[in-house]
């Protein structure tokens, strides 16, 4: 069960991290897969919801490198 749920918990996170590498773009330079596909234009504070979105993938994506590294080091030593 311990493997089934690292295999979800990793999916999970790079639906997030996709998901919000896109928000981040669609946020910052109005470009937006979804809007490309289904033709729906975003707003400007859709634009700043999908900037902070995006962000806070890229939070994420630090704070498990940090882990990960912390993780390595402590192994290593």
């Amino acid at each position: 069960m311990n493997k089934v749920m690292k295999v979800v918990d990793v999916i999970a996170f790079v639906i997030l991290l996709i998901g919000g590498i896109n928000f981040l773009i669609a946020g910052l330079f109005g470009i937006n897969v979804m809007e490309l596909i289904f033709g729906v234009e975003i707003s400007v504070i859709g634009r700043i919801a999908y900037t902070l979105i995006g962000l806070s993938a890229l939070l994420l994506l630090g704070t498990v490198i940090a882990r990960v590294i912390m993780k390595n080091k402590k192994q290593n030593a």
